[in-house]
């Protein structure tokens, strides 16, 4: 995988976790600090770990939270379904996130065992 395929993934991951006004700002600045990052960083791997799992705790939360004031309401059915759908939403778009960057680490897994098979052959 170029670099190039590889900073606009890790923006489109940066882009889907920020709210609009903050995209704007970091997809300015994202080209120089990306250029600076190696493609195969594990540590930027573990940090983008770690807010998907933050992110989906807090989806959890939330849902949690209007499951239980959904208890409250006459329609609770209705209102149970509409959270499930909003949690199932975000949700959704964390496992995108997280199928982004295992093809990311797969394809440096891949890239750095082509190059030591090449350098074994030389």
């Amino acid at each position: 995988m170029n670099m190039n395929r590889f900073t606009a993934l890790l923006l489109l991951l940066i882009a889907c976790a920020l709210p609009p006004a903050a995209v704007a700002q970091t997809t300015a600045s994202a080209p120089a600090e990306a250029a600076s990052a190696p493609a195969g960083d594990p540590a930027q791997w573990a940090a983008e770990r770690a807010r998907i799992a933050r992110q989906r705790q807090e989806a959890e939360q939330e849902f949690a939270a209007a499951q239980k004031a959904c208890w409250q309401k006459f329609a609770v059915n209705s209102c149970l379904r509409s959270a499930t759908l909003a949690r199932r939403a975000k949700t959704d778009a964390l496992r995108q996130q997280e199928w982004a960057l295992d093809d990311l680490q797969r394809s440096q897994r891949t890239q750095d065992r082509l190059r030591e098979i090449q350098d074994k052959q030389r």
